[in-house]
């Protein structure tokens, strides 16, 4: 625990006192290679505070939920094209903020459609169990799970989805602090983008098929997904009702868009590797020899300034107009990002989590406790097998581990052994880490995997059973074509896996 609250102290400050020093780094100076490492570690733990904070900005504006009512009306509401719809756009705003933040936006608007269909005798949203307690019926299972399932397999689409992204990437750049930045924000999206696509598609198709009777028209699920033309008409007027009611677009969700739009252009632009980024280019112009000096933290945290400082609304320029002290607005106009809201409802326990991951990685090196040496030496009975057999086996294992306990400790504890596994068999430790770290998000089955589980469960009173049915099929899917994406889709993106590096070290 000491360690874990060392390296938090450690890391919080650095934005805050040292962010415009970045900006105007002649005066810092080039950091050594221990600097380095822990000026690294600083960067993916305010990268984490930095993510949570774009995210909060977004959720505060409401733009979230535009986003959701305008993708329905857009697409439609019969089964399919609901459950396409809720889907997709649950994983594209998960790849932006917080899995649970997805989740929690998508079941307000999720329980008031199927509430529609209900009241038209569409469908049911509860029936009885054994004991006559009211549960979740098939049809509430798969819409319910399609959401947090969505958010899982969205958030592995940009670093900033879900914090273990940012663990296992963390947990890399602190073990081997002489790699190339293989887990820059572009590669990492370039890698992940495709392969999510995939997982999503495979986990509709699943659910289609197992719910609503898809390539089985005569089942009883086909027949029982029709929806009269009369339902459909009643939802849309809900959909609707709710999209008048947010109004124009606020200059509160413009500033938001752009901003946090800016973002990711500075975070896909610092440093590409296909061409010179403006990371890249502030390096070389101040002949800065450490390239890993400006890190994903910097932008982040620039942009988290400017929503702070930014208001959310015009009314600051009504002040320049008034011709007394009485005219004068009389409240304080709030900024883009409310930071007594954030404050209040950030998820600093995280940083524990990420901090105490990181404390766990440098315990186990071999001038602390040599943990990592010792399960190499217990692993070395696995040189003999094929390398695509061990990704198979460490993706297996991670996901069912994950079902279990929170993704971000089985991260943190399943990641440094499969890169000392990796040392073991003389391969590139990137290839099992990103094995490991992929995997550990994937929880499908049981609830107590992540909070995105236990809220569509509460909300829903989905049984466990209906959940595991629900998630069997997402989970032997995502298992083949992780398996697929790692072995085949990684060497394409990072060329480097199929060679045992100098920079490992020994």
């Amino acid at each position: 625990m000491l360690m874990a609250i060392f390296w938090v102290t450690e890391c919080i400050p650095l934005p805050v006192t040292s962010f415009l020093p970045i900006l105007i780094f002649p005066m810092s100076g080039v950091m050594d290679t221990a600097k380095t490492c822990r000026c690294y570690m600083n960067d993916t733990i305010i990268m984490f505070l930095g993510s949570m904070m774009l995210a909060a900005a977004v959720e505060q504006s409401g733009l979230h939920k535009r986003l959701a009512l305008w993708t329905i009306r857009a697409i439609g509401l019969s089964h399919y094209k609901l459950l396409f719809a809720i889907s997709f756009i649950t994983m594209f705003v998960s790849m932006w903020i917080t899995n649970t933040a997805a989740t929690t936006m998508m079941v307000p608007i999720n329980s008031a459609l199927l509430k529609v269909f209900e009241d038209q005798n569409s469908l049911k949203m509860y029936e009885p169990n054994k004991n006559g307690d009211m549960v979740a019926t098939d049809f509430s299972s798969c819409y319910f799970c399609a959401i947090t399932f969505s958010a899982t397999i969205g958030g592995i689409g940009t670093l900033v989805g879900t914090a273990t992204n940012l663990v296992f990437k963390g947990l890399f750049s602190r073990a081997f602090p002489l790699a190339p930045e293989y887990l820059s924000f572009p590669k990492f999206s370039a890698f992940s983008v495709p392969y999510m696509l995939l997982m999503e598609l495979a986990m509709y198709f699943y659910l289609i098929i197992v719910y609503f009777g898809f390539l089985r028209p005569n089942s009883q699920a086909a027949k029982d997904s029709v929806i009269t033309p009369e339902s459909i008409e009643a939802a849309k007027k809900t959909v609707d009702k709710d999209w008048v009611n947010l109004g124009k677009v606020t200059f509160w969700e413009y500033m938001v868009i752009i901003l946090f739009g800016g973002a990711m252009v500075l975070f896909f632009a610092r440093s590409p590797q296909i061409f010179q980024g403006w990371g890249d280019k502030t390096i070389s112009y101040f002949g800065i020899k450490n390239n890993k000096f400006i890190g994903d933290s910097v932008p982040a945290m620039l942009v988290c300034t400017l929503m702070l400082l930014l208001p959310s609304n015009l009314n600051i320029f009504k002040n320049f107009r008034a011709k007394s002290y009485g005219d004068l607005t009389k409240a304080p106009i709030s900024s883009v990002l409310n930071w007594k809201i954030v404050n209040d409802t950030l998820p600093y326990s995280f940083m524990f989590l990420l901090g105490g991951g990181f404390a766990l990685s440098e315990a186990a090196k071999e001038e602390y406790s040599d943990l990592n040496g010792r399960i190499g030496d217990v692993l070395q009975n696995l040189k003999t097998l094929p390398n695509s057999f061990i990704i198979f086996l460490i993706i297996t294992f991670t996901i069912f581990i994950t079902n279990f306990a929170s993704n971000v400790v089985v991260c943190n504890v399943l990641a440094p052994i499969a890169m000392q596994l990796a040392k073991q068999v003389k391969v590139n430790p990137l290839w099992y880490n990103i094995a490991a770290g992929f995997s550990a998000s994937y929880c499908f089955c049981l609830p107590v995997g992540t909070p995105g589980n236990l809220i569509v469960q509460g909300a829903a009173d989905i049984p466990t059973s209906k959940m595991m049915k629900a998630g069997i099929g997402p989970t032997i899917s995502t298992l083949i074509l992780t398996w697929f994406a790692i072995y085949f889709w990684a060497p394409v993106i990072w060329p480097d896996l199929h060679e045992y590096p100098s920079w490992i070290g020994s």
